[in-house]
């Protein structure tokens, strides 16, 4: 088998890797070429939008961040009852031999 470097082609920002086919080590890396210039309206809607979608993600995660007791209470009772039906004793690892 020989020897020679992968080269390969990021799916997601497509820049060029050349990887060692043993190590996975990355040789080397070019980054993709830029598309046309942005005007300044186009990059300040652009960051607006950026920043609109952080401040929605920021709001999801502190509304389930709030709920996040609550929702660990139901799950520890639910498991608590069912702990509480099954009569059995765990399995011994003893039994397995």
């Amino acid at each position: 088998m020989g020897a020679e470097n992968l080269k390969i082609i990021c799916p997601c920002c497509d820049a060029k890797l050349t990887v060692h086919p043993r190590t996975g080590a990355v040789l080397a890396h070019e980054k993709p070429p830029e598309g046309p210039a942005k005007s300044f309206e186009q990059a300040f809607s652009d960051e607006r939008k950026r920043r609109e979608d952080a401040a929605d993600r920021f709001a999801q995660s502190v509304k389930e961040h709030e709920n996040r007791d609550e929702i660990l209470e139901k799950k520890f009772r639910e498991a608590f009852k069912k702990a509480e039906k099954d009569d059995k004793p765990p399995p011994r690892p003893f039994d397995f031999d």
